[in-house]
């Protein structure tokens, strides 16, 4: 009985010499709870080596009651004839072990990027557990507004602000014995033991209205959520987790036009305080646009997606750094490549919101010349859309007839004689 047992036991040398064995070791089954077999006379017994690792879970019992968890191994000393003549147990404390063990098993179930629990944690709930006694059980199942589009103009970095600012809320908004995951790319699943419908709707209620209040990302963070209610021990979780999800899908129906409504307005605020735009350069545009259209004969339905590419032709700028856009010197080469990206930038936006992919091809083409110079394809002549033609001509007249940080207004007339001056090269020479 060495140093290092006499440490890990607490017992010392003296004292544990005429002990029966099981009165030193007292082993126990930790997944059984209750004692196990006296492993030295089995191994008297049987005259085989015995023991207990990691995974079985054996705890020793020390001299002050308290628990250790141990693995062990009991060999036999024989003689001649294969007699026993004694025991020799190695064993050491695996409490280490263990909790390290612990960390990799909780890591396992942990969403990386929000710390919350992840789909594999939630579906080894539905099998193993016993929700009879937690009823009713609330069920709310939740889906982040507009995370593609995010990550589409802001890069994936912002969309991962989005996730993790999401289950920050939920979790502000949840008891410690609520669970909360993170159930796919951009849907959060809720348990909310001993919890009504009535009850969860209040919860979501409290959750959407905190959402709205959130300013430190960079879109409108909104999310679509159903709840439901298990009522009885005899209801499938996964049931009542469709249901959950049905509801949610059918508010994510109902409320998406507001949703992609303030999304724009949220986009358009941060493209006016990122950049020198104003609303005014947007309503000016558009009378100027509808001048010329109606002049050149367009149809009501041309006239009305021309008034919009008018109000958020530059809307990928919002993508763009701050930087760059309130420079007020000439850009360098690489700030030019960045300010480039923003007509594509603003289609990306324009394509994942129903009502303004429409106009989403003007956008890309915005900064098309008529000589084919342009960005981003190079087209030439006609092969530019003719809304887009209209508004460059637009856009150049407004420029050069407001007042800018780096120079003054110039007439109508001398813009006027700039733009006929480029027409053929820059202009498609038919408008204006």
């Amino acid at each position: 009985f060495n140093q290092a047992a006499e440490t890990i036991t607490g017992w010392r040398e003296e004292e544990v010499k005429g002990k029966p064995f099981t009165e030193v070791f007292n082993l126990v089954s930790e997944d059984l709870h209750e004692k196990t077999k006296d492993s030295m006379t089995k191994v008297f017994d049987t005259g085989m080596i015995t023991g207990a690792s990691l995974a079985d879970q054996t705890i020793l019992i020390v001299k002050d009651g308290r628990k250790k968890p141990i693995s062990y191994i009991i060999t036999p000393i024989k003689g001649e004839n294969e007699h026993i003549l004694g025991l020799v147990m190695v064993f050491r404390d695996i409490t280490n072990e263990r909790i390290w063990q612990e960390k990799i098993l909780d890591l396992s179930y942990r969403d990386a990027l929000t710390g919350l629990y992840n789909r594999r944690f939630i579906e080894e709930q539905f099998k193993r557990s016993d929700f009879s006694r937690e009823l009713p059980l609330g069920v709310i199942l939740a889906d982040v507004n507009g995370l593609k589009l995010t990550n589409d103009v802001f890069g994936h970095g912002e969309g991962d602000k989005l996730l993790q600012k999401t289950a920050e809320i939920l979790v502000n908004n949840c008891r410690k014995e609520d669970i909360i995951s993170r159930w796919g790319g951009d849907e959060f699943l809720i348990l909310l033991p001993r919890t009504t419908g009535e009850i969860a709707e209040k919860i979501m209620m409290r959750i959407k209205s905190e959402c709205s209040q959130v300013k430190s990302v960079r879109t409108h963070l909104s999310l679509a959520m159903g709840c439901a209610e298990v009522k009885k021990a005899s209801e499938k979780l996964e049931h009542v987790v469709r249901e959950a999800e049905e509801r949610m899908y059918r508010q994510k129906l109902m409320e998406g036009k507001s949703y992609r409504n303030a999304l724009i307005n949220t986009l358009l605020a941060t493209l006016f305080v990122k950049s020198m735009e104003t609303e005014e350069h947007g309503e000016r545009l558009k009378d100027y646009c509808l001048a010329v259209g109606r002049k050149m004969g367009l149809s009501t339905q041309e006239l009305d997606e021309l008034s919009l590419l008018a109000v958020l032709h530059d809307i990928g700028k919002v993508g763009v750094a701050e930087s760059v856009l309130q420079k007020v010197g000439p850009l360098t080469i690489e700030e030019w490549e960045e300010m480039k990206k923003h007509p594509e930038i603003g289609y990306r936006i324009a394509r994942n919101i129903p009502e303004l992919s429409k106009i989403a091809e003007y956008i890309l083409y915005l900064h098309e010349r008529w000589d084919g110079k342009g960005y981003p394809k190079g087209l030439k002549g006609e092969k530019i859309p003719l809304l887009c033609r209209i508004l460059a001509v637009a856009d150049a007249f407004d420029a050069m007839t407001n007042d800018r940080t780096y120079r003054k207004a110039m007439g109508r007339e001398e813009a006027m004689e700039e733009i006929r001056k480029n027409a053929g090269s820059q202009f498609d020479p038919e408008v204006g």
